[in-house]
């Protein structure tokens, strides 16, 4: 949906700079300014991704702003790209009689040859791109016809009817071999029909459908017979004439003249003609036969592939209709979602609740998780699904970083002289992004806050992401000071790798497995998780622990610090610091 447009835009104005249009109609028509445009528009597109813009989204405003960025980028790109075609026009205009290739000759017409059929493998029509060596090939033609029925030269063996006639058999590439070869060797019945199709066009010399249908377009297998028997069916047919079994051509039959029939008309009526075209053809058949049936073999596998999925979804209808269903009712709820976190954003305000990590031997341990929570205007608090709608816009990035403003703001009220850490829970986009580590420092400076004071905690699935950016931000994190931990371990996502690969202050056991331990492998499989310590030298935390029961079983499996209900609930700022303040056994800060 971009780079055709572009792609478009980029053609239009370097034509229409360079002068690159058709006199009747004045429209670009250069095939080769129309590929670069296209490979070049492409690459800048996929160098630079866009995505398409959705007023729905909090970032929308920035995205407008770089797609705008992105055009006017592309417009320079278009106007340097315009000048380098000036030049090379010009220098193509300086050395142009050097470069042009004479058909007339058996070098030169074996170069016509295989440029047309290069041309044509890659979907431009070589005679247009050619023009001016075609042109001048018609004029001596013409001439030296006229010269033979005057008496006064010898018949040349090449010239504008023996490529009509010869070389290009059903159009480019000789295509009248590549249908009989089809129609003689396939299996697949869509090939013959496609085949089939084809045959009235091919027999008047148009190969279009082939040429894009099968495709031989930008096809690696099929593009090989295509440009080779061609060249094949040049040596062929200029050694039968020049050794004089076979009569030159001596007249321009037009284009459109249907095979053997043209052979006919072209070598002054005679029967050899015709011999000569058989003889063609089938030399063609045998060269397209190993390739096609390459080809139509590969083809024959993805197609299976295509057709047992095809059966799973039922029919191609049933499938686009439930797609265009799919994508419109998302787009309802992703409307829906924005409305309500624009509201969110507008109206009551976001707040940041504590709860207390307890160490159950050390009271000078002072920790909190931090949880976000939503106040609406009537000062009722929203419990955090509101996440999920950050999540399905793809504004996590923005919730975090609004999160961590937030705790940093209140984190100067918390004991900090006395070692209180205060943790921040941040999604798999936001750890995973380049800009995350600078923004924490800048706003760690800015609230004065220590870093050693701030630890950032990560969910399991987070770390399954990309794995080298993560690493780079959690080394650079913890560089500045931040402690990082790893949050929900066991929910579903552990990995034993993970814990040695990245280098983790702290593992928070998922509530989860604490309800297994009413069983002997649940309360086995507790018992190894506690021992992480041991081998990765992280703190551990027994997340959930809610009755006295969890507490001791905990405590036996030598774990030192909880976090559950048990001790407490999370709690706003004020009830958090004196609760720092009355309890024996201070709390730890962290932020979810």
């Amino acid at each position: 949906m971009v780079v055709v447009p572009y792609a478009l835009a980029m053609f239009v104005t370097i034509s229409l700079a360079n002068g690159l249009v058709a006199d009747h109609n004045g429209l670009p028509n250069n095939p080769l300014v129309a590929l670069l445009t296209a490979g070049v528009a492409t690459a800048s597109c996929v160098s630079f991704r866009l995505y398409p813009l959705n007023p729905s989204r909090v970032d929308f405003v920035s995205a407008l702003y770089k797609q705008v960025a992105h055009f006017f980028g592309f417009l320079l790109l278009t106007m340097a790209f315009s000048a380098l075609t000036k030049t090379i026009i010009a220098y193509g205009d300086k050395y142009r009689d050097l470069s042009v290739i004479d058909p007339l000759t058996f070098d030169g017409g074996m170069a016509y040859v295989f440029l047309l059929g290069l041309l044509g493998s890659v979907g431009i029509n070589g005679h247009n791109f050619l023009f001016r060596a075609k042109q001048q090939l018609f004029e001596d033609t013409q001439l030296n016809i006229a010269a033979w029925e005057a008496g006064e030269a010898s018949l040349n063996v090449l010239g504008q009817g023996f490529y009509d006639a010869f070389l290009a058999i059903g159009g480019s590439g000789n295509a009248l071999s590549l249908l009989c070869c089809i129609l003689l060797f396939s299996k697949d019945r869509r090939h013959t029909i496609l085949a089939l199709s084809a045959l009235p066009l091919v027999m008047f010399n148009i190969n279009e459908l082939l040429l894009f249908g099968l495709p031989i377009v930008f096809n690696p297998t099929l593009i090989i017979p295509f440009i080779l028997v061609p060249i094949v069916s040049f040596v062929v047919v200029y050694g039968v004439m020049s050794i004089g079994w076979v009569n030159p051509v001596s007249t321009i039959v037009d284009w459109m003249t249907p095979p053997f029939l043209s052979g006919y008309w072209a070598t002054q009526n005679s029967l050899g003609g015709i011999v000569l075209q058989l003889v063609v053809v089938g030399v063609g058949i045998l060269i397209y036969r190993p390739f096609y049936l390459h080809y139509a073999g590969r083809s024959n596998i993805d197609d299976r592939a295509i057709l047992r999925k095809s059966e799973i979804e039922n029919s191609t209808l049933k499938s686009f209709l439930g797609d265009v269903n799919n994508s419109m009712g998302g787009y309802i709820s992703k409307h829906e979602v924005s409305h309500r976190v624009s509201r969110m954003l507008s109206h009551g305000e976001f707040v940041m609740f504590y709860q207390p990590q307890v160490h159950l031997h050390n009271p000078n341990h002072i920790a909190f998780e931090s949880l976000v929570r939503y106040r609406d205007v009537k000062g009722n608090l929203q419990p955090p699904t509101f996440v999920a709608d950050f999540q399905q816009l793809g504004a996590m990035w923005q919730l975090d970083t609004m999160v961590i403003d937030l705790v940093l703001s209140d984190m100067n009220t918390f004991p900090l002289g006395s070692g209180c850490k205060i943790g921040v829970n941040v999604s798999a986009d936001t750890i995973s992004d380049p800009r995350t580590v600078d923004f924490i420092a800048k706003r760690l400076a800015r609230y004065g806050v220590p870093a050693s004071a701030l630890e950032i905690e990560i969910t399991e699935e987070a770390i399954l992401e990309d794995h080298s950016q993560i690493k780079n931000n959690i080394d650079a994190l913890q560089h500045l000071g931040v402690k990082v931990a790893i949050d929900d371990f066991g929910a579903g996502y552990a990995s034993f790798p993970h814990l040695l690969k990245f280098n983790f202050d702290k593992v928070k056991l998922d509530r989860s497995l604490l309800l297994n331990v009413q069983e002997e492998r649940g309360q086995n499989l507790y018992q190894l998780l506690a021992k992480i310590s041991e081998v990765t030298g992280c703190a551990i935390v027994a997340e959930g622990v809610e009755t006295y029961a969890e507490k001791m079983f905990v405590k036996g499996c030598g774990i030192d610090i909880c976090q559950g209900y048990f001790f407490a609930k999370p709690m706003p700022l004020e009830e958090a610091v004196v609760w720092t303040r009355s309890v024996s056994h201070p709390p730890v800060v962290e932020i979810d």
